[in-house]
């Protein structure tokens, strides 16, 4: 039985999911980081797709409160991940 790298597997999986950069999966490994740990216990990563980070929020009043920060957490994420990975961020209240 022939062994298949699991970088090739991953890549194949990620391609069907619209991940592109594998670069770009580790927000969600590092997202207590970003975000800190108060804002984090409120809205976490969800999905990523064309370059959109999706992240869910609990709590309308989080939700308004993130909307303001957008632009500090985008800016997180790229010196985060070093490279521009993220298009844009985008928050959703939970339903």
């Amino acid at each position: 039985m022939a062994f298949t790298p699991i970088q090739k597997t991953l890549a194949r999986v990620l391609k069907g999911l619209n991940i592109k950069d594998l670069e770009s999966i580790k927000i969600f490994a590092l997202w207590d980081r970003i975000a800190g740990e108060k804002l984090a216990a409120h809205c976490q990563p969800v999905r990523i797709d064309r370059g959109i980070l999706y992240v869910e929020v609990d709590d309308p009043i989080w939700l308004a409160q993130v909307k303001y920060m957008k632009a500090d957490i985008h800016a997180k994420i790229t010196e985060a991940l070093q490279k521009e990975a993220i298009k844009d961020v985008r928050f959703y209240l939970r339903s």
